[in-house]
């Protein structure tokens, strides 16, 4: 079924929802996804090119085809989750179509580097352009699939727009459904092992965002556990001074490991085996932190680019199943020598701990180019992709966006090109968020002429943003100096000042794609989806890096920015966007070293508690009405056990608990649990004097009571029924009002 239109007649231009492509998943059966594209009613835009009215498609699609010298047409592309094995096929099927005569559509000019002014390269229409046939031909294609940690997915991109240059015939296709058929008995690309690992909150979030069919949103719970971070370090002259920055993420709930040269070796093919074995032996592994510059612990190169640079790659140690890019772990790096790490470990633990006062986390700063119209992501010149972010970060509740672009553009912009003494106050006076979007080299940004030796004379100690470059070459720190090192460094007055982190390129970045994920960034900032909140510094790049990933669909220029975009900083740390409140904490200031239950009070509701004894972690909890319980088992030592409440955009609480040597009581003798394991019924063995108005319960490691009895009666035996309760190990807490008896249990 067509129509035929004449589309010089309805030259308008319309909503944005009148040209809105929906993928609507209509069947979630694994081995049989089916996916359906519907294309909004199309008019024509226009757009003068030497003369000739070409199709403009910038309010149509967020990006175009990028195949050099063929038609730059829309693409739209979804990823869903599939099988861990099975070899995927795509079939295709559509209703409709409508059909316009007469269309002149520009070629692509291909995908380039940064260092090259779009508007230099000249349009050539290629061989495509003699071909009498509707290009791209497919309606919808399969990239390749790829293993993401416990996942494997695919992204299948959608082609509705089809034209033939010959006949200048342009069709849209209403309703494209695409079948994603998984055989399991055919072996497919990058299957993924058995081998299961804990789907941590970031994780969660992470496939939450990725998948039009995640079956893990339900789960989704953004105040869980955070995961485990591996250090790798080198040998000699950075362990003590890390041992703070240990201590304090040990405390919030992050199980953190040491691990020197002397232990992984010291190439980047031994790093990553030591990384390999030691998340398949610690399932809950979601950091590795790398400390110090190339020279202390090496980056990795995936060798030599056309344009003669080294693909240096720090995401190279995640990237740890299949032959593709989608991370399993979130890597980040420390660099430089001793004294700046400790710079570093300062800065964070102050950022994260006790935040300077103020609203400086609300105000946002935007530097880019006057280039890239017509040929940016969304076809936006850079300057104009900052303004629709900062956009939406003052919907959100940014008071205060600095603009600073090249040339003369209103607004929050001032006349002429800003310079650096200009983009430095901006910085001084704080800001919690900094994106630039333009030109750049190893040292320095083109616009406002921003360099190292400007950054070192920054004075915004306490105020620190979090800098993400679309730049060349910002993150080149082999065999120097890159600027985004520079602003993880620099001090003023002997305390931290500069970036909270940073993000930069270790090679020519490229033009569109890596604005994708400063554009993703900010949708997680500002909660677009209410559902996929997770705001650490790492979840923020990272997801932003996947979207990347999955609107170019694995094109070699994404999976090149994937590669070679480095992050300085701590992954971890937890993004600053709205003032920050403390947390108040209520417990007792002591507990016996046979345990009891650990009743904890806080003005906020949905914070996570972690509770650690010499870095070790004793339990966790939510508070939930106020309130949080954690039951606290026999412990070993009597060394003080440490209290911390932490949220998102508050000033974490910081307790401890003394733990009192109080030896085992006559009334834990007296009382035997067991089976322990037990299966279908626990018994409580009395062989002393009979206790009467006891309460018995059962709390689960989380602390939630799964179990309990008030008013009970133990003379000999007591039963517990537990065959509903989940393997897995519990506490029971048996207390009669004066003594208690806490102990370890194992249900299968």
């Amino acid at each position: 079924m067509k129509k035929q239109y004449a589309l010089i007649l309805i030259v308008f231009i319309c909503s944005l929802q009148q040209f809105a492509q929906e993928q609507r998943l209509v069947s979630a059966d694994p081995l049989n996804l089916v996916v359906r594209n519907t294309s909004g009613n199309y008019s024509s835009v226009k757009k003068n090119v030497g003369g000739i009215q070409y199709e403009d498609f910038s309010s149509v699609a967020k990006i175009l085809m990028m195949e050099k010298d063929a038609p730059a047409l829309p693409v739209f592309s979804r990823s869903l989750q599939i099988p861990n094995s099975g070899k995927v096929a795509l079939e295709i099927s559509y209703d409709s179509f409508e059909e316009f005569d007469n269309v002149e559509i520009l070629p692509s000019k291909g995908s380039l580097k940064r260092n090259i002014d779009p508007n230099s390269i000249p349009f050539v229409m290629g061989a495509t352009y003699q071909q009498d046939a509707f290009f791209p031909g497919n309606l919808a294609q399969l990239g390749k699939s790829f293993v993401f940690r416990n996942t494997r997915g695919t992204t299948v991109s959608f082609y509705p727009y089809q034209y033939n240059p010959v006949t200048k015939k342009l069709r849209v296709y209403k309703n494209i459904t695409a079948q994603i058929v998984t055989n399991p008995n055919e072996v497919g690309v990058n299957e993924r092992n058995n081998a299961s690992h804990e789907n941590t909150s970031i994780f969660n979030s992470l496939y939450a965002n990725l998948y039009l069919n995640s079956v893990n949103n339900v789960a989704y719970n953004p105040i869980g556990d955070e995961g485990e971070m591996l250090i790798i370090a080198p040998t000699f002259g950075y362990t003590s001074i890390l041992q703070n920055f240990i201590n304090w993420k040990s405390e919030k709930g992050i199980r953190t490991t040491l691990a020197t040269l002397a232990q992984t070796g010291s190439t980047s093919q031994s790093i990553k085996t030591f990384i390999e074995n030691y998340y398949a032996s610690h399932p809950n592994l979601v950091y590795v932190q790398l400390v110090g510059d190339h020279e202390n612990v090496p980056t990795h190169s995936y060798g030599i680019t056309g344009a003669q640079e080294q693909l240096w790659s720090d995401s190279y140690y995640g990237q740890l199943e299949g032959a593709d890019f989608f991370p399993e772990l979130i890597v980040g790096r420390f660099s430089g020598s001793a004294v700046d790490v400790q710079t570093m470990v300062q800065r964070t633990i102050e950022y994260e701990t006790s935040p300077l006062a103020g609203d400086w986390m609300k105000k946002a700063i935007g530097i880019g180019s006057n280039e890239g119209d017509g040929y940016g992501d969304d076809g936006e010149p850079d300057w104009q992709h900052l303004r629709n972010i900062g956009t939406k970060l003052t919907t959100f509740g940014y008071n205060t966006i600095y603009e600073f672009y090249e040339g003369t553009h209103g607004v929050n912009d001032l006349p002429n090109n800003p310079t650096s003494e200009m983009i430095s106050a901006a910085i001084n006076q704080g800001s919690g968020l900094l994106n630039y979007t333009g030109h750049g080299w190893t040292e320095g940004i083109s616009t406002g002429d921003y360099t190292n030796s400007d950054v070192q004379t920054l004075t915004n100690s306490g105020k620190y943003p979090f800098m993400v470059s679309v730049a060349c070459n910002n993150g080149t720190f082999v065999g120097s100096t890159s600027l985004c090192e520079a602003f993880t460094r620099v001090k003023y007055n002997g305390t931290p000042a500069g970036a909270i982190a940073s993000c930069g390129s270790s090679i020519l970045m490229a033009w569109a794609e890596p604005m994708q994920t400063q554009d993703e960034m900010t949708e997680l900032i500002i909660r677009s989806d209410v559902q996929n909140i997770k705001s650490t510094l790492g979840g923020l790049f990272y997801n932003g890096q996947i979207s990347m990933l999955e609107t170019y669909n694995q094109s070699n220029t994404a999976e090149e920015v994937m590669q070679t975009w480095v992050f300085f900083g701590d992954p971890s740390t937890v993004f600053r966007s709205q003032v920050s409140n403390s947390i108040t904490g209520n417990h007792e200031e002591s507990i016996s070293i046979s345990g009891g239950n650990l009743e904890i009070d806080s003005n906020t509701n949905g914070a996570f508690v972690s509770i650690t004894q010499n870095n070790v972690s004793i339990g966790t909890a939510q508070i939930v009405n106020n309130l949080a319980t954690i039951a606290i088992p026999t412990l070993s030592s009597t060394d003080v056990l440490k209290v911390t409440i932490s949220k998102e955009n508050t000033i974490p609480y910081r307790g401890e608990v003394a733990v009192n040597a109080l030896g085992v009581t006559e009334f834990e003798k007296q009382l035997v649990v067991y089976p322990n394991p037990a299966t279908d019924v626990l018994y409580i063995s009395n062989t002393g004097i009979s206790i009467s108005d006891a309460t018995i319960q059962i709390f689960d490691m989380n602390g939630r009571i799964i179990f309990k009895e008030s008013n009970v009666d133990v003379f000999s035996n007591y039963s517990i029924p537990v065959a509903t309760l989940a393997s897995g190990l519990y506490l029971i807490d048996i207390n009669d009002g004066i003594n208690r008896k806490v102990q370890k249990i194992e249900i299968r």
